[in-house]
């Protein structure tokens, strides 16, 4: 039985009234981003008091990783606008086409996505890593090739629910996930209970089994808006429509300026570990890579705060989508307004915590001395970025609520890659800064992403967009 649209779906009135209904949808869905960060964030810290070499080589297969997956997981995230618009404009008829046209691209993708990670250690030896590190680096990072499909499904699931506002299945799912990985990141980095002692290899196994457990988790708890379009797959006529080579084809077209997105600008995060990879070798500092463990540790708190402005930006992306497929420019643009208020608003909140307080943060994730030392340095360069890191995510949402996709892409090119990974390469090279030099670059070019992107939302806003075509 179809079930009504939830208080959250409803247009707005009053800004006053969208702020209350995008933090409905927003909360939760910034929680499950969080939720989603606190896993990788128990493996850093149970890592960071592990040998000192645990966490520079978890930082490198991690790397590895997400520079693999981020295309995909952008392709995938194509479907957001089409359900979002497709509910909004209450054509419940596309949603099972999009749903399986997503499924079916998740599957063609995750295989080129593991088989990069086999020769992770080759890939590692020629960006002249440390040597020390990459045995256990390589490991991290083949054993994720088993992670990369379910992960991809469960983000589409994701997408579904959060079109529909259906929000607490996905709660439940990242708390009983952290769980899980708490418990067999203790047992397989530290070898209790008679278990091997593996450090980042455990680790790496650990999110496999969480990322398989959440993928039927999620389709369990959400079941009642999953197993409808899902069992409509089964009929011929559907999922002919839905794996129909021209539909398929459009939407990896709508999909690749996000997965190109996704990969700029987390890639310019990876190619700065890389960088400081190489510093750690030059220096001869030994298995414990002080700069790379230190450079995971503040990534990691900026990462964390960053979910929270990246869950109101995905809940925009929705509202937005929302009233595009109303046609309902003016709740548009007030949600547009609210979001960006909502997001600048909380991350200043987290970049005084950078600001104030780098050494006790700092400290949750590790005793070793270097490594500490190291990331005192990097976190208040980060709670310096904070506000324009919040503005550009947001704003990113929003542009593919309106079905935008392509306008992010240019801004991280000019952004990132022309103007802060050069200038942080002259800063920590050419003038010997080290990691601060490359991380004082990441905040150029952060803030000239931010700007550009927000220029390009100001410009879309004045049009009247239509919605996207589903097939």
């Amino acid at each position: 039985m179809e079930q009504p649209p939830p208080a959250s779906q409803l247009p707005s009135r009053t800004f006053g009234d969208e702020l209350r209904q995008l933090l409905r949808l927003g909360g939760p869905i910034a929680l499950v981003q969080l939720g989603t960060t606190a896993m990788n964030f128990v493996d850093v810290v149970m890592l960071g008091h592990h040998d000192p070499a645990a966490l520079p080589a978890m930082a490198l297969g991690s790397t590895l990783t997400w520079i693999a997956m981020m295309f995909c997981m952008g392709v995938v995230t194509a479907v957001d606008p089409l359900l979002s618009q497709a509910i909004g404009a209450n054509d419940l008829a596309a949603v099972p086409r999009v749903l399986g046209r997503g499924a079916l691209l998740a599957v063609v993708l995750s295989l080129p996505a593991a088989l990069l990670l086999l020769p992770a250690g080759t890939w590692l030896a020629w960006c002249g890593q440390p040597d020390a590190l990459l045995p256990e680096a390589a490991t991290y990072a083949r054993l994720q090739a088993f992670a990369v499909l379910p992960f991809l499904w469960y983000m589409l699931l994701r997408s579904l629910l959060s079109a529909r506002a259906r929000l607490w299945p996905q709660v439940l799912t990242i708390l009983a996930a952290n769980l899980l990985n708490a418990l067999l990141d203790w047992l397989l980095i530290f070898g209790r209970c008679g278990l091997p002692e593996l450090g980042a290899a455990g680790a790496s196994l650990a999110t496999v089994f969480c990322r398989w457990g959440m993928l039927f988790l999620l389709l369990w708890s959400g079941r009642a808006d999953l197993l409808p379009p899902l069992g409509a797959l089964r009929q011929h006529g559907v999922r002919a429509q839905a794996w129909a080579l021209g539909p398929l084809l459009r939407l990896l077209r709508l999909g690749a300026p996000i997965g190109a997105q996704f990969l700029l600008d987390p890639g310019v995060f990876a190619a700065t570990a890389l960088l400081i990879g190489r510093l750690d070798a030059a220096a001869g500092s030994g298995p414990g890579g002080p700069g790379l463990a230190g450079h995971q540790i503040a990534l990691q708190l900026a990462s964390l705060s960053f979910m929270v402005p990246l869950g109101l930006g995905i809940a925009a992306s929705v509202r937005v989508g929302w009233a595009v497929g109303r046609g309902d420019h003016r709740a548009v643009r007030r949600t547009v307004a609210v979001a960006l208020a909502a997001g600048a608003g909380v991350m200043t909140v987290f970049m005084l915590l950078f600001l104030l307080l780098p050494g006790p943060l700092a400290s949750l994730f590790t005793g070793h001395a270097e490594a500490l030392a190291v990331a005192a340095v990097l976190i208040p360069i980060a709670g310096v970025f904070q506000i324009g890191d919040g503005l550009q995510v947001v704003a990113i949402g929003c542009l593919r609520g309106l079905g935008d996709v392509r306008s992010p892409v240019p801004a991280n090119v000019a952004g990132f890659w022309l103007v802060g990974l050069p200038l942080g390469t002259w800063f920590g090279f050419g003038l010997g800064a080290g990691p601060a030099g490359l991380w004082w670059g990441l905040v150029s070019g952060l803030f000239v992403v931010a700007g550009l992107v927000l220029l390009m939302l100001r410009w879309r806003l004045r049009e009247r967009r239509a919605r996207l075509a589903a097939d």
